[in-house]
């Protein structure tokens, strides 16, 4: 890959309490829970440098100390330098990336949840897409067909060549079996995007799935298939679906 066609800044959201953890919420910020032998943050950190990515900047609040902590013991091994940003108050994913702003600058990044887990052979051909098409925003997608976990997630419809034609948030009735990941490779753009999303009346937070969709609508917005498995960790029973996945695939 020549330089021009790289991604140098990668932004992980992490400040989730992970209150479906239970007992382990309890001992842990969510993104440090483990995913088989590593937390999750650590994982997520690892995919982003495989890519090449040389900045990353962790977007903390809840039990920030110990993610601070964590970095600190394991820096030593990391090819990636590593930054914090404090999101004062959880009021959504799409404010949370608007944080790294003053830090990305104009050029594109990356962003992964820090409660992520994608399992797959590379992420470059989602890089080549990016480039090759120069949209906002490329986000990672897998097939679905566990209607629960749509409705708890999101519901995209695609032209054959990947470009979005909507994307929809926590749907009651999935129209679509592709479910969109929280993995993302934004161009700048995004930002101005993200300042014309309203926030929800509900749950007052601005959701990144509202500012895709409306560059989905101005034929901004496209997807990419990832081979492989993709798990929102959100309780039990997905960490460890997630750990399993992870696991098979360092027995490889």
């Amino acid at each position: 890959m020549s330089t021009e066609k790289q991604i140098k800044i990668g932004v992980i959201p992490a400040g989730g309490k992970g209150t479906r953890l239970g007992f382990l919420s309890a001992l842990l910020p969510k993104t440090l829970c483990p995913l088989y032998d590593r937390p999750i943050l650590h994982y997520v950190i690892n995919q982003m440098e495989n890519l090449g990515i040389e900045d990353i900047y962790v977007i903390v609040h809840a039990r920030k100390e110990a993610v601070f902590q964590y970095i600190k013991m394991i820096e030593i091994d990391l090819k990636a330098r590593i930054h914090f940003i404090e999101q004062p108050t959880l009021d959504g994913t799409a404010n949370a990336i608007a944080l790294a702003e003053k830090y990305t600058k104009d050029q594109p990044f990356m962003v992964i949840y820090g409660d992520d887990c994608t399992v797959a052979k590379s992420l470059d051909p989602m890089v080549g897409l990016f480039f090759e098409k120069n949209p906002v925003v490329v986000e990672g997608a897998v097939q679905e067909s566990e209607v629960k976990i749509l409705q708890q997630t999101c519901s995209l419809n695609l032209e054959d060549d990947g470009r979005m034609i909507e994307i929809i948030e926590k749907p009651e009735h999935p129209p679509y079996h592709v479910r969109g990941c929280g993995v993302y490779l934004f161009s700048p753009k995004i930002y101005d995007y993200i300042r014309k999303t309203p926030v929800h009346p509900v749950r007052l937070e601005k959701e990144i799935t509202y500012t895709i969709n409306s560059a989905a609508k101005d034929g901004e917005a496209y997807a990419f298939t990832i081979e492989g498995s993709n798990v929102n960790i959100n309780d039990y029973n997905e960490l460890l679906k997630a750990s399993l996945l992870v696991k098979a695939q360092s027995h490889h």
